[in-house]
């Protein structure tokens, strides 16, 4: 089975039972140092994200519009547990941009409702549904970040 994590992992088993299983070995005294650094890696993958676009981008994302399309943590349904977009939204929003989000699978989420897609400086795709449209997301924003490797034309992870 092919996973394509993007921006990170989400849902309720990858990115909650390591940890898990990781406490249970260690209480039995068994290193799992491997779990450990995997679960690490997932969690600093929206850091990354978020800094490769800072540098792409001056260095600073201050002040800038930034919109995050696809909120789910997978393609095609409304889950947004342990969602991956909720951590690069966090970072962007650390780094002074000002960001809005575009899911039209998820509309509601942290109350707030999905907005229109595009009219921002900068757009993030961090979970690609079938029904979004390559030119509509290429035209989304001057500078288009794909964190799944799916958008031609698009700057890729």
């Amino acid at each position: 089975m092919k996973f394509t994590p993007s921006a990170g992992v989400g849902g309720h088993c990858i990115p909650v039972d390591p940890s898990y299983l990781s406490y249970a070995a260690n209480q039995k005294g068994i290193d799992a140092s491997f779990i450990d650094l995997a679960n690490k890696v997932n969690l600093e993958m929206p850091s990354y994200v978020v800094n490769r676009i800072v540098v792409d981008n001056g260095g600073s994302l201050n002040g800038k519009t930034v919109q995050v399309i696809g909120v789910s943590y997978k393609p095609n349904v409304a889950d947004v547990r342990e969602t991956p977009a909720e951590l690069v939204i966090e970072e962007l929003k650390s780094r002074g941009a000002k960001v809005s989000w575009h899911d039209p699978i998820v509309n509601k989420w942290n109350g707030q409702i999905s907005q229109p897609l595009g009219g921002s400086d900068i757009s993030v795709l961090v979970t690609r549904h079938s029904v979004f449209n390559s030119k509509d997301l290429l035209a989304s924003a001057p500078y288009v970040f794909d964190t799944t490797g799916t958008l031609e034309g698009a700057t890729k992870l």
